[in-house]
């Protein structure tokens, strides 16, 4: 998976958050770990982070862990489809804005963009 090979070696993940990392012993880690990768605000372009990316980014964890499942128990991933979609975006999509801080829950710096806007809003502000 290239996607897994493109993610910085100090980002940090929490796996399938509140979820399973593993089923019927088949590990999903990496299918967590990329959806994680994908709602992380820092580690995308400025503007990408929409509602279309975030579709996006549930699709491709349910797409992923068709990979890990075997044929008995690839209808779960249709369930933790619709618990992300439904519960992903509350607090955990797009939330690694300036106000995170240095570091984002991620272990990622802001991203120069981010840093700019983030001068930009201030000047305004004065």
């Amino acid at each position: 998976m290239d996607v897994l090979n493109s993610i910085p070696k100090d980002f940090v993940d929490d796996g399938c958050s509140n979820a399973p990392d593993s089923i019927f012993c088949k590990p999903i880690y990496f299918a967590c770990r990329i959806h994680d990768f994908r709602y992380c605000t820092r580690a995308h372009p400025e503007g990408t982070m929409c509602p279309a990316h975030r579709k996006a980014a549930d699709k491709e964890l349910r797409r992923n862990m068709c990979v890990a499942l075997p044929w008995y128990s690839q209808w779960l991933r249709f369930v933790y489809y619709r618990a992300v979609r439904r519960f992903g975006s509350l607090s955990a999509y797009n939330s690694c804005g300036p106000r995170a801080g240095n570091l984002c829950r991620h272990n990622l710096r802001p991203p120069t963009w981010m840093i700019a806007n983030w001068w930009n809003t201030i000047l305004e502000d004065v």
